[in-house]
């Protein structure tokens, strides 16, 4: 199984201090930008926690505020809205697969245009899955086997009766961002061209290899990396690819507008219905 975020004590206190801090400092800046609407939301790494009711407290604590516990469904659905809004017409009245692709979940959702349908958290992300196959060594074909093994059961499990070949294809998450930015040939990170930027399938093959071949060092040199990325690229875009055979897509379209906008239209929603 995935490993528990928070098993080991030491690393516990360290990586609830530093969320603390983040979240402390995060809430105080919105405040300070005129926010009228403020959520504070936790997802995978929550849900899995032992002692999440002792974490959320102090989050709570340093938010000033209570902290949603996402479900992998309510996670899965608000992004699914938030990618395709941010298509516009290109995904409004067509059949729709979204995924977001996490450190230790990923969620898949088919809709109808804005309707969400299906959902589903599937328990592999690019980090539970980088501890498990690939550690500190290289990649060999065993690892990449077994790695895709697991990512091809998880969807054979959760997303069975989705649809395949889905008209719009999307995903969200730094493996897709990256995937995106290469394909574009981006000197930096860059959304709005990364938004609804569409990458034939048999592109994204040849992305993976090139991806899979390079050292860790020049993987980490590459502009649109993002800091931490390199060592976790690998398990990402090989779960892409293993997605994109499983739903027999044509092509990835990209987006960079997730959870954190689908949390921000929440917001606005519910301080416009007074609730």
């Amino acid at each position: 199984g995935t490993a528990d975020p928070f098993a080991q004590r030491g690393l516990l206190a360290e990586m609830v201090e530093r969320a603390c801090e983040l979240v402390g400092g995060m809430v105080a800046r919105a405040r300070r930008a005129g926010a009228a609407r403020i959520v504070v939301a936790a997802t995978h790494a929550m849900r899995s926690a032992a002692n999440r009711d002792e974490v959320l407290e102090r989050l709570g604590r340093a938010a000033g505020m209570p902290v949603k516990v996402l479900s992998g469904e309510q996670e899965a659905a608000l992004t699914y809205g938030a990618v395709v809004e941010s298509l516009g017409q290109v995904a409004a009245r067509q059949p729709c697969v979204v995924f977001d692709l996490g450190g230790g979940s990923t969620e898949v959702v088919s809709g109808l245009g804005r309707q969400a349908g299906r959902c589903a958290s599937l328990p592999i992300g690019a980090v539970s899955l980088t501890e498990r196959y690939l550690g500190d060594r290289p990649p060999t074909p065993g690892s990449i086997e077994g790695l895709e093994r697991e990512v091809r059961a998880a969807l054979e499990q959760g997303c069975a009766s989705y649809p395949t070949d889905p008209p719009v294809f999307a995903g969200v998450g730094g493996t897709v961002t990256v995937l995106a930015s290469l394909f574009l040939d981006l000197p930096r990170y860059d959304p709005v061209r990364i938004d609804g930027c569409t990458i034939p399938a048999a592109v994204v093959e040849a992305l993976v290899d090139r991806l899979t071949r390079m050292t860790p060092e020049a993987r980490s040199r590459l502009a649109v990396m993002g800091e931490g990325r390199a060592d976790i690229i690998t398990a990402g875009v090989h779960t892409v690819r293993v997605m994109l055979e499983f739903f027999r897509a044509r092509a990835l379209t990209a987006s960079s507008q997730g959870l954190r906008y689908a949390l921000a239209r929440l917001a606005a929603d519910e301080a416009a219905a007074g609730s």
